[in-house]
This record gives structure tokens, sequence and C-alpha cells, in this order.
């Protein structure tokens, strides 16, 4: 039996009993309070005190710089550096330099071509010319047997490793500076990087930036190996579905009703303070498809409703049943769906369904409640949900360079004004795949063999930015896997119950919770995505977001009835009986 340390051994106990407050000026930002943190339910439901900055930096395309030039749309997202150094090492890309306390929280890869993410990675912490990390990016990013899974994961376990979207959610604070660099012998600077021998990396890395004189432990070569008992708890939490501050139900609402066409039933009412800390729900049929669009969750907090949207959209569902689990939903093979984000509330509260399909529905399920300690920093939870109906997508003009579009477009997930903190969301949608009027696939159109529809970059801007401070490298990218593979995985933070309609026609749901990357705002908060198809075609795409707000914020996402209403799709043979 190998010796215990009896003080590590206390931290552990206390970092998985302790109930959570409001972070202070005074605490001291290291490995251990961020892991910390990112098991906090409760942490999450409070404006933070000790004031950051949520930040990203990735290898968008560097020619894309204004929405109201032609190349806003531009795709040559990669290989794309903050600058490239010569060094004793030799030649070092640099994939991030920042020059302010903060830390790193989320890091995503991928990789092409020669070496696919073989080369060297190396993190250089508060000016130090001796890097804390060194070694190929693969293996520090998605492969990381030291930190685990899953603060290390690469996704989906059914892709070739090559393929995959390679993550890290182990954060790395830094008290002054934190410069990011990779090197390898098979990156070409001038030409077309797809040559042959040549290597193709692709990053995305979320940071914080905190206020000057907050304390930070910085990131060194024994943060690991020092943390690891810490690591290893978070671990087992995460997989677990476990949170630090596990709270004693306060008490348990079941109900079982018959929900008859263009009806509304509430399910619980509540006239004093505390929080909904779990909803069960499942409806009564084997299969159910239309129906998870057609039962409508509405929540109102102190008065103020700040949920609205299909129950099956709500729940990471989607419009159909497949199983899978992040930290804050969970759908099981036999239908059960649950939702764990903490709801809290100051006075009241009333949670209704409401069914606007055209057949009588039975619903089962429970909602728990537990004690709540609001304060001048809690926030409401929001859910918005709407559908962009039988969108017509761009397509690229030009297939090698991809510099000049047609058609393509940013579309709106939502946008808030006031303070809070976005936590998450969820993409349904239905890819058919054929041009506007066509009814059969034929490959005159683009002359592409696949028919990915995400190739859109994320575009985020926070309290009023006139250009985004989060653009991505693409919808896969963003939701953490990698060259739309369609292969099915399941996540803590990230999941794709189906990914059929990736590359064909057909259905895709995909998740994205955050940690410690949630995005806090202080005024505002604009969430765009590309829609960027490889063909023109038309798509059914419903984004769901997740966002906490103080009193008084305000979203543009309406309750969309009517697109609640349109009939889902799932079998693109009966929208078009031949297909070529």
């Amino acid at each position: 039996m190998k010796n215990v340390n009896l003080p590590s051994v206390l931290i552990i106990l206390a970092f998985a009993m302790t109930s959570c407050v409001p972070v202070t000026k005074d605490t001291v930002v290291s490995v251990e309070s961020l892991l910390h943190e990112m098991t906090s339910r409760e942490q999450l439901s409070y404006f933070p005190r000790q004031a950051f900055i949520t930040k990203h930096v990735s290898s968008y395309d560097r020619s894309s710089t204004s929405p109201s030039e032609k190349n806003w749309f531009h795709n040559w997202d990669m290989n794309q550096w903050e600058a490239i150094e010569q060094t004793p090492n030799g030649k070092e890309y640099v994939l991030m330099d920042e020059k302010s306390p903060g830390a790193i929280t989320h890091f995503w890869m991928t990789g092409a071509g020669k070496n696919r993410g073989q080369g060297t990675l190396r993190i250089y912490i508060d000016g130090n010319e001796k890097p804390v990390i060194k070694q190929t990016i693969r293996s520090f990013v998605g492969e990381n047997k030291e930190v685990g899974y899953p603060l290390s994961c690469s996704v989906s376990p059914e892709t070739s490793p090559g393929q995959r979207g390679h993550n890290l959610y182990l954060p790395i604070p830094y008290a002054k500076s934190c410069k990011i660099t990779y090197q390898s012998d098979y990156i070409i600077d001038e030409g077309n990087p797809w040559g042959t021998g040549s290597e193709i990396l692709y990053y995305n890395i979320d940071f914080r930036v905190y206020d000057e004189g907050t304390v930070i432990e910085g990131f060194t070569d024994k943060s690991i190996s020092q943390n690891s008992p810490v690591i290893t708890a978070t671990n087992q939490m995460l997989l677990n579905n476990r949170f630090n501050e596990e709270k004693e139900l306060k008490e348990v609402e079941a109900f079982q009703l018959q929900l008859a066409p263009g009806k509304e039933v509430f399910i619980a009412k509540k006239d004093a303070g505390a929080a909904i800390d779990q909803i069960n729900m499942r409806l009564q049929e084997d299969l159910p498809t239309q129906n998870l669009r057609s039962v409508i969750i509405k929540c109102k907090f102190d008065n103020h409703q700040t949920v609205w949207a299909p129950i099956g959209d709500f729940f990471g569902a989607g419009y159909r049943i497949d199983p899978y689990e992040t930290r804050y939903n969970k759908v099981t093979v036999d239908g059960n769906l649950t939702s764990r984000w903490l709801m809290p509330f100051k006075n009241s509260c009333e949670i209704s369904l409401e069914n606007i399909g055209k057949e009588t529905i039975d619903i089962s399920g429970a909602l728990c409640f537990t004690d709540y300690k609001w304060n001048g920093q809690s926030m409401h939870f929001y859910t918005s949900w709407h559908q962009y109906t039988k969108e017509e997508t761009g397509f690229p003009k030009n297939l090698v360079t991809m510099a000049v579009e047609e058609g393509i477009k940013d579309l709106n997930f939502v946008s808030l004004k006031g303070k809070g903190v976005y936590v998450g969301d969820v993409l349904t949608l239905f890819n058919d795949n054929l041009p506007p009027g066509k009814t059969t696939w034929t490959k005159e159109y683009g002359n592409f063999q696949h028919s990915w529809w995400g190739e859109g970059d994320e575009k985020i801007y926070i309290d009023g930015e006139q250009f985004p401070s989060h653009f991505g490298t693409g919808t896969e990218d963003y939701y953490c896997y990698a060259w739309c593979k369609e292969e099915k995985y399941s996540h803590p933070f990230i999941a794709q119950p189906s990914g059929e309609g990736n590359l064909s026609p057909g259905y895709t749901v995909n998740t994205r919770v955050r940690g410690l990357d949630v995005m806090l705002f202080n005024t505002s908060l604009r969430f765009d995505m590309e829609l960027w198809h490889w063909n023109k075609a038309k798509v059914n795409y419903a984004p769901t977001t997740f966002y906490y707000m103080m009193p008084g914020g305000t979203t543009n996402i309406k309750p969309d009835y009517k697109g609640a209403r349109e009939k889902v799709l799932l079998d693109f043979e009966k929208l078009y009986p031949t297909v070529e």
C-alpha cells in the first residue's frame, strides 16, 4: 500500500464535502481553486466577485477582418499564428502570447497531413525562458495520461486518433504572462499547407484575464504531480456526475398527467425562496419524436419567465431519444430525461408544460428542490430556443482557396443584455443537402463528395465588442470534435448523441456545456455562428442556449411557437424518394 499524505486527504475531503460560497478578492487563484470552481454547480449561479474577462485565441483565418467586407467568411483556419519566432530551439509558432494575469481554461486541437499533432508544444509561464510544458501537443492536450480522463479527452473514441478533437480541461493559471508555441519541421510558411509532406494544425484556446492585483499561483512543471490528489478527485466527480456541494433535497414533487392539445398544466408552484436541483421527465411512449418538440417547458422565477423551450431540446435530446450524458443533462436509452442545472429563485417559481401538438401526451416526472442562499450576486437560470426553418445555406465558389463565398451567413444563437454568465448550448438540425428546388442528389452541384454543413465559425461578442473576442475555426471544433466526423461521443462537457447528418443528409445533435470556460458578460453578449455548407442546400437549424443572468437581464429570443410546430425531420428518403 502506498503512503498516504494526510494533508492531501484532508484537502480532498474538504474539497468534496464543504458547501460552496461566492469567491472573494482574497482568494488565491490556483490549479486547486479552479478545479474546485469547475465542480461547483452552486458557484456557477453566483456572478463572480473575483473579476475576470473571458477570452479566446484560435487559428481562425486572419484575413477575416470585418462583417462589412467580403473577407468575413474566409475559411483558411489552419496554421494561423500570433507570431513566428526564431529561438535557440529553432522556429517556434506562437499560438498564444498573453501578458496579463490569467488562466487557460480549455485547450482544443486537431491536425492534418504529416505528423498530425506530434510536434512539440511548449508553454512558458510568467516570463520564464524554460517552459513548464515540453511534449507533443496531442500527448499533453487530448492523450494526457498524467492528467487522466475526462480532464484530458480525445473524441470520439470510435474515430481514428488522427481525426479526433483533442481537449484539455485542466486549468493552467499564470500570474503575469503565458506564451504557448508549437514546433514542427513539417509546417511550411508559404504556399499551400496541404502540400505533400506538410503538417496542418488547428487550435482553439479559452482563457481568463484577471484584474491586476489578483493573487495567482502560477503553473509549474510540478503542478500536475503536486495536485494529483485534487485532479484525481475532480476526474472522479466529473465521471460520477457529482458536485462538490452535493445538497440535501428539500422536497420532491412528482407528477403524472395527460396533457391534451392546446393545454398548459403547472407542475410546480413555490412562494418561498429555494432552487430547483433536478428535473426528471419521461414521455410515456416508446420512440417519441414530434412530441419532444410539441411539449414546451416554461419556468418563471420571481415573476419573470426565463425558460421557454421544447422539452427535447431543453434536455439535450433534440427530437429523438439517443442516450448520452453531460454534466447537466442526461438521456437514457429508455427515454428518461434529466436536467441538473441549478435554478435558484428569491421568492417564487412556477413551472409549467404546454402541449402545442395535435394529440394527447402522457408525461410523468419529478422536480427536486433544495435550499439556496440568495444574495446580491445570485442569478436566474435561462434557456432560449428558436429554429431557422428551411434555411438556405451558402457554399464556396472556390474550393481551393475558399476565399469567395455565396450566401454564407451568420446565424444568431442569442443576444443578451445585462450581467451574467453564458454556460452552454445544444444545436439540433436536419441537413437535407440538396440544392433548393432539387429532388435528387447529383454530383454536379459543387462537385464535392461530402456534404458537411458545419464549416462555419462561432463569433462571440462580449460587452459591446466591435470585433468578436471569440472567433473559432468550425462548428465541429466549437463542439470539440473534429473533421465533421459522425461517430457518437459523450463526455461531461460535450456530446454528439447523433451525427448521422454530418456527412450525408440526416439528423445531428451537438452539445457543449461549459466548465471553467464559461463566458462572463457585464453589459451584453452576442453569439453568432456561421452557416457555411459545402453545398447550397436547406437546413432546419435549432440552437438552444443556457445562461445565468442577474435580475433585469433581457434576451432577444422570444417564444418560437411557429418553429416548434414545424414537422420534425428524420428520414431523408421520405422527403426525397429517389437519390442518385
